[in-house]
């Protein structure tokens, strides 16, 4: 569910960016601004968040989604999320190849994600609130930033 308000924060503040811009409001330009506040924001927090659930609390965020406590891969995807959250920030200061590379290299953990959740959901049942609540998140991000990115050419 978090990731959810880090993605509504993103848009939000790409919103406020895009309406007290002083030039004109295109489909491109508000693309773009909206893609920076989702990279800058989004990716940023939502891998900060995931590093610290999956490296520093990891039972309990094992227990939460339905897994198996004490596991050394949860770890180890907090530490690609800690990258993940480093490659956010660091779009501030790069342009738009370097957004691309960020959406392209996170994307697939998020959407393969998305689907072993809801694989988890479907055929094993786990109706664990942290696999359930982390579908839609794990599809609506890259999904966003692919089209804001296509969009904003």
């Amino acid at each position: 569910m978090i990731f959810l308000y880090t993605w509504l924060l993103g848009i939000v503040a790409g919103f406020i960016a895009v309406l007290c811009s002083p030039e004109g409001i295109t489909i491109a330009a508000a693309s773009e601004t909206l893609l920076f506040y989702q990279l800058t924001i989004t990716v940023t927090l939502s891998g900060l968040i995931g590093f610290i659930g999956h490296v520093l609390r990891s039972d309990m965020v094992a227990e939460s989604i339905g897994w198996e406590k004490g596991s050394p891969f949860q770890k180890e995807l907090g530490f690609a999320e800690l990258g993940y959250a480093i490659a956010g920030f660091l779009c501030l200061f790069f342009g738009r190849e370097f957004w691309l590379a960020v959406i392209v290299l996170i994307s697939p953990l998020y959407l393969l994600a998305g689907m072993n959740h809801l694989k988890e959901l479907i055929i094993w049942k786990n109706k664990a609130p942290n696999n359930i609540w982390a579908i839609l998140p794990d599809i609506l991000l890259p999904t966003t930033w692919f089209l804001l990115f296509l969009l904003s050419k």
